[in-house]
């Protein structure tokens, strides 16, 4: 009876002890809500609200009329929804943004490519027009003009501070020789001063070399025209003679090369002193010898 007794004991033992640790993890536990529940207080204070509104808002919709109740809890609710929703909108926006931006900039790249084309054929044509208006003139300048003469395009230019000269595509081959004269439908260019089969090398008016029998056109007035590499020098203009600034200088034919009346330049400085007995003439060629792109050699 006593060993029976004992034995029930010892079998309780273990479930007491069992009841004893479950209840310890429990009372545990419990003292960790209150702790969480402080943590965590406004994040479940907003939901526990959110929550009562949307219970709310449930219960007073009837026969699709708003109560009292309603509009200010729907306010609320819907201030809630908005800041939910914001971040997903904003990230739509953003991406929609983005999108819309990349579109912009490739139709501005097509847009821009575009128009460097238009502008690069537009330049084309305009320089093809410029050159069939220069080479017109050129055509129409020779047939009214008497001599005999052979068009050709410059293909060279060498400038340095004691040489100015140009290359032509044209030389002995199509009847060019030395000392020819070298002119455009503006005026004198220069002369021949050396001949290839092939090319030829044009001293230009302006070169340091380069020596014309000019007039004054107004008056008659003649002189010698230099070359002074960037413009021209009248020389041997007596100090009382009558040239003015304007006066257009003319080839006089004294010098054998250049026929009479080409246009050659136009007196742009005059200068007196009374120690020197000759006036300083400044004169400007009446070509245009940087822009020179096409020119006639009369054939003698």
């Amino acid at each position: 009876m006593h060993t029976m007794k004992f034995t029930a004991i010892i079998a309780m033992a273990p479930s007491r002890a069992l009841g004893t640790s479950s209840n310890g993890v429990n009372r545990k536990r419990l003292k960790r809500m209150p702790g969480f529940i402080a943590k965590h207080r406004k994040s479940l204070f907003i939901l526990s609200l959110f929550i009562l509104l949307f219970w709310l808002v449930t219960l007073q919709v009837k026969n699709g009329r708003l109560t009292f109740m309603e509009k200010p809890v729907l306010a609320i609710s819907g201030f809630f929804e908005r800041i939910i929703s914001w971040p997903f909108n904003t990230v739509v926006s953003i991406g929609e943004g983005y999108i819309l931006l990349v579109n912009t900039q490739q139709e501005n790249q097509r847009f821009r490519s575009e128009n460097e084309r238009l502008q690069l054929e537009n330049g084309v044509m305009n320089e093809l027009q410029h050159e069939n208006e220069r080479l017109r003139d050129a055509l129409e300048f020779k047939r009214t003009y008497p001599p005999p003469a052979v068009m050709a395009q410059v293909i060279g230019k060498q400038s340095s501070p004691v040489s100015s000269t140009v290359t032509l595509n044209k030389g002995s081959d199509h009847g060019i020789r030395k000392d020819m004269a070298v002119i455009t439908a503006q005026g004198v260019v220069g002369k021949v001063q050396a001949v290839l089969p092939g090319t030829a090398k044009v001293l230009l008016l302006t070169d340091p070399g380069s020596t014309i029998a000019v007039r004054v056109m107004r008056n008659r007035e003649e002189g010698l025209l230099e070359g002074k590499l960037v413009n021209c020098s009248l020389k041997y203009i007596s100090y009382y003679a009558d040239i003015q600034e304007g006066d257009v200088l003319v080839t006089s034919g004294l010098d054998d090369i250049y026929p009479k009346g080409l246009a050659v330049a136009s007196v742009v400085k005059v200068s007196k002193h009374e120690a020197n007995p000759f006036q300083t003439v400044v004169a400007e060629p009446a070509v245009g010898l940087s822009r020179l792109e096409e020119a006639l050699v009369l054939l003698k």
